[in-house]
This record gives structure tokens, C-alpha cells and sequence, in this order.
């Protein structure tokens, strides 16, 4: 049997809307891994909240990675080691921050060990409860931080129109400090270094361990995804994503990430 791996966005895809993995999920994974299948949680979430969904899934054995912030920081969940990390430059903090601001947004950017924010805010905590994560309030984050953090992100929890307007209206900053800009879902949109993606990650990976592309499959459900789903052999799009996603999608599952779609992509294509 020809060892498979296989990408896994978390939220809308892996969790349930509160943020749970089902049983049928769970069972699923254990005998992918069992079978020798590997199992990457592919996710824009930063490494510390990604490695509390890696130990719940018990994808800690050798052979187990974990790539997060969208690509930003590639991990090896059974050695505690990061095999890849890069950075948006700091020298890009201070405007993004204001701008953002200027639009009435949330601005986040993130430390070694959580979330940096300069204003608390509902959306904060908002990001805070459902990311399991640790948040600091600072006067100024470019004052605190002495290296390239890992992303930015915008949050806007009821109009998603307000952040495609601050895209639309950061296109020329993007362009000056080489950034790509996405939705990971309908109330982030993250800031990225350019080239870097949910694909660049697999592609390092792939390349990393030696696994060749033909091998690979990947679910997702958001904008974020695109680019993993492209760079996959079989792309899977959940039934819950928006629809304009299902063109990216080879398979689209039958059911919504709140009934078990993962389970239903194992048992269809590695099992």
C-alpha cells in the first residue's frame, strides 16, 4: 500500500462550529496513522494553539508535522522542533496598526509565546477563547518585539465588507513590503510574506520528507486553503465552504465539518 498524507485545515474543516473534533474524526485519523497514512494539520492558527489540537489528536508519533500560520512556521510535533519559520518585517508594524485603526479594525501581530494586541477589544478576546491562545495588551508592538513576527492579522467579527475594503486599501502597502494578503475565514484577514501559503508549506514538506506530490491530499473550506488544494494530487473542499470554493475541489465532501466530512475523506481515500 502506497503511503498517503494528507493536509487538514482545522477550522471549518477538522472542527465543529464550537470548535470540537467528532468521534468519527478522531477514530478516522487513528486508523489512518495506524495504516502508516501521515496526517498534517495544515492551519493559519499560530504553533502554540496548533500544538494543543496536535496532542488532542494524538499526532505526536514520529512522522507527525504540523504546519501553521498559514505556512509561516513548518513544526515537527514529535521532536518539539521547528523545521522552517519566516516572518512579515517589523519595519511594516507601526503603519499596518494605525491604518487598520484608521478603519476601525482589530490589528494583531504575534510574539514567541501568544497574541500582541495595543487595545483589548471583544474581538481579541473573541480570537483569544476560540484559538485557546495566550494575549498580551502593549503600548506599542513595535516596542516589544526584537524580531519578524510570523503574520499580521484584522478582525472584523460582523462585516466582512470592512476588511475586503482595508485589503483593497492596503494593496500599495502590500506591494512595498512584499506581502500577500488573504481571507482565512469570513473575519480574519491575515498578512503574510509573499509566496508564503498553506502551499508553499506543503510543497517544503513534501520535498522535506521525501514524499512525493502524487501521494497527497488536503482538506480545506476558506480562501486560505486555495493554495493548498492546488498544490495537492486530490483536493477535497467541505460541503459547509462557500461555494465559490468547490471549484477548487476535486471531492467535495457530503458532510459539513460539524458531521465528520474528514472522517468521510479517510474512509473514502486511505482507508
Amino acid at each position: 500500500m502506497e503511503k498517503k498524507i494528507l493536509f487538514i485545515d482545522l477550522d471549518g474543516t477538522l472542527l465543529t462550529d464550537t470548535k470540537e473534533i467528532t468521534p468519527e474524526n478522531l477514530e478516522a485519523i487513528r486508523k489512518a496513522v495506524d495504516l502508516g497514512h501521515a496526517i498534517v494539520v495544515t492551519t493559519g492558527r499560530p504553533l502554540y494553539s496548533t500544538v494543543h489540537q496536535v496532542e488532542k489528536l494524538g499526532l505526536t508519533q514520529p512522522g507527525c508535522y504540523a504546519i501553521t500560520s498559514n505556512g509561516a512556521l513548518i513544526y515537527n510535533s514529535n521532536t518539539k522542533e521547528t523545521i522552517f519559520q519566516t516572518g512579515v518585517p517589523r519595519a511594516c508594524l507601526r503603519e499596518a496598526f494605525d491604518e487598520a485603526f484608521r478603519f476601525g479594525l482589530h490589528p494583531q501581530t504575534y510574539s514567541a509565546t501568544g497574541v500582541l494586541c495595543e487595545k483589548d477589544c471583544p474581538e481579541m478576546q473573541y480570537y483569544a477563547k476560540s484559538n485557546i491562545i495566550h494575549y498580551e495588551v502593549v503600548e506599542d508592538v513595535t516596542q516589544v518585539l526584537d524580531f519578524d513576527p510570523i503574520k499580521l492579522l484584522f478582525v472584523e467579527l460582523h462585516d466582512r465588507s470592512r476588511l475586503e475594503k482595508f485589503r483593497e486599501h492596503m494593496k500599495d502597502f502590500s506591494k512595498r513590503y512584499h506581502l500577500d494578503m488573504f481571507f482565512s475565514c469570513d473575519q480574519y484577514l491575515e498578512f503574510l510574506p509573499e509566496g508564503i501559503n498553506k502551499g508553499s508549506g506543503i510543497r517544503f514538506l513534501c520535498s522535506y520528507l521525501q514524499i512525493p506530490l502524487e501521494h497527497t491530499l488536503a482538506a480545506g473550506d476558506a480562501e486560505n486553503d486555495i493554495t493548498m488544494l492546488k498544490a495537492v494530487h486530490l483536493p477535497c473542499v467541505m460541503k459547509n465552504a462557500r461555494s465559490e470554493m468547490y471549484a477548487y475541489g476535486k471531492y467535495i465532501t457530503e458532510h459539513d465539518n460539524n458531521h465528520s466530512g474528514i472522517a468521510e475523506i479517510i474512509e473514502k481515500f486511505m482507508l
